[in-house]
């Protein structure tokens, strides 16, 4: 099923070597390529192709590949230690090989991340990886060779590796010979070969060789007749061994001696569900088994595969991270007059970056929206309001909430408010209006938490507040009772009249060492705030400040 390469890594290690010793830019450097790219020049301004960027970057040089096609007949040359990305939050880049060239080869030390490789040369692999880290990649491989991605030694996460070919495998890694070892590791990712006999991730050693397979969440969905896992010797006392934590696969087949599979607990056997594996989309649906199944682990990134965050709830097995839409609440309506009024409601971001609007009008089609507000990340609901003016008297208008985020847009339910009719002649003596005093920004618990260096602080703005809450909160301890405060740190904020937010306080040196000694400390938060009409108020609140150690 897979016939050795060897001749063909050699030769493109061989180029590796040749090309670090190329003439190239200064060390440390950014070349930015572009599909249209042209010259030399390599830079933001003036982008070249995408083979110039790369044949000139050197070892800790950076290559930001912009957005688009980028046809490739050659097999580029990568030097040690370059790091290759796509543009955060924009498309990722697709590097579409063809003709006779052998996909891209990432040689020692270099960083792949956020781009696309498609592979349409029947026997050529799409992605070497000799060493180095793989991160938020799509790899497609062609229908003809015998695996989409290869890699020795490497790291790989957050990324998709798809092999069409009949018995071809999405990922495969080997070591031939004495001394010859192969360690990989494999996060977050899904391996999927969808032809018949094809296997998600194959191991193979020979010759006294050994290679060791570390997955965690990772999915794994072998062809027809396939295997999810293929861990195999060729028996002259060579080692394969593929260890599995948190993850999704559904058989596994060891020949040789030594071809062990290590079950490190947490994995599933059931059918992940996909949002449409027939047109190739390997993104979670709702209701899936790997939803929330996943090892929860520092080293599992920041983000999934399409950008979003890495954990929502608890971390998914797999690449995609599933983002569920918001939950968004209409409340009643207050404070109506002839020409304004209150309109309030309550979002729940659950867990992903999410913001809310009003929209409101006179029927149900609106037309007219408030502008777009932060609701944060948090898996609670929080408070939304915010006033609406410009409104004619004694007339009825609908109006709702809307949240958005990664996962989807969800809209409250309609409510209306019919604001009231103007008096009507001289108005009466009336004693002066007096304004209620500005409260100061709210402390939503006076427990806090420190850990990675910062403290967060969850801050409220009260509703009805004129304008936004802005201000700075500075926290302080002792070091014991009869001692003087010690300076936590300071940090800026401004919040929504009737929403909250997590504002992150850099520990001070000082701080730090305070918690050195002690895991938990009683302080002070002092908020100075001023609202839109120019009013401060400052307030002091007690706190207890745990610390929470890895």
């Amino acid at each position: 099923m897979h016939t050795p390469r060897l001749a063909l890594l050699a030769a493109l290690a061989a180029a590796a070597v040749a090309a670090s010793t190329a003439p190239n830019a200064s060390a440390a450097v950014q070349r930015y390529a572009s599909p249209t790219g042209t010259g030399k020049d390599c830079t933001s301004i003036s982008p070249c192709d995408i083979t110039e960027a790369l044949y000139g970057a050197g070892s800790g040089d950076e290559v930001i590949v912009g957005p688009g096609d980028y046809p490739l007949t050659v097999t580029p040359a990568v030097k040690n230690g370059v790091t290759i990305h796509g543009v955060a939050g924009r498309p990722r880049p697709h590097l579409l090989f063809s003709g006779n060239q052998s996909g891209l080869f990432l040689p020692q030390g270099t960083v792949l991340r956020h781009v696309e490789i498609v592979q349409a040369e029947p026997n050529s692999r799409a992605l070497y990886s000799w060493g180095s880290t793989v991160d938020q990649v799509i790899v497609k491989g062609s229908s003809g060779t015998d695996c989409a991605a290869f890699a020795r030694n490497s790291t790989m996460r957050d990324s998709i590796v798809v092999a069409s070919g009949s018995d071809a495998s999405a990922i495969c890694t080997r070591a031939d010979g004495p001394g010859d070892t192969s360690a990989g590791s494999y996060r977050n990712v899904t391996a999927i070969a969808t032809g018949s006999g094809g296997v998600a991730i194959y191991a193979y050693a020979s010759g006294t060789g050994k290679v060791t397979a570390n997955l965690v969440n990772v999915i794994a969905k072998g062809g027809p007749v396939g295997a999810s896992l293929a861990i195999t010797t060729d028996g002259s006392g060579a080692e394969t061994t593929i260890t599995a934590r948190h993850s999704n696969w559904a058989n596994y087949t060891a020949s040789g001696t030594n071809a062990q599979y290590v079950n490190l607990g947490g994995n599933q056997g059931a059918s992940p569900a996909f949002v449409d594996a027939a047109a190739g989309d390997y993104r979670q649906r709702p209701g899936s088994v790997t939803i929330d199944a996943g090892l929860d682990d520092f080293a599992n990134g920041a983000l999934d595969v399409d950008g979003d965050p890495r954990r929502v709830g608890t971390t998914d097995i797999g690449a995609d991270e599933l983002v569920p839409g918001p939950a968004a609440t209409t409340e009643a309506a207050a404070a109506v007059t002839s020409q304004s009024a209150m309109v309030s409601g309550s979002v729940n971001p659950k867990g992903a970056p999410t913001t809310f609007h009003f929209e409101y009008g006179t029927t149900t089609a609106y037309g007219r929206s408030t502008p777009v507000t932060e609701a944060g990340s948090g898996n609670t609901a929080v408070a939304a309001a915010t006033t609406v003016g410009g409104l004619s008297p004694a007339t009825t208008y609908h109006y709702r909430i809307v949240a958005a985020n990664a996962g989807g847009v969800t809209k409250g339910s309609d409510r209306t408010f019919t604001t009231t009719v103007p008096a009507v002649g001289p108005p009466a003596t009336q004693p002066p209006a007096t304004t209620p005093p500005f409260p100061g920004i709210e402390l939503a618990s006076p427990k806090l938490t420190y850990a990675r260096a910062a403290i967060t602080v969850r801050l409220m703005c009260p509703v009805g507040t004129s304008g936004r809450c802005s201000g700075r909160t500075t926290l302080t301890a002792r070091r014991r009772p009869s001692a003087r405060q010690v300076s936590l740190g300071r940090a800026a904020f401004s919040i929504a009249p009737g929403s909250g937010a997590s504002v992150k306080v850099r520990v001070t040196r000082a701080g730090r060492r305070l918690f050195h000694r002690a895991s938990r400390r009683r302080g002070r938060a002092v908020n100075l705030t001023r609202d839109g009409a120019g009013r401060s108020k400052t307030t002091t609140t007690a706190v207890t400040i745990r610390h929470r150690r890895r």
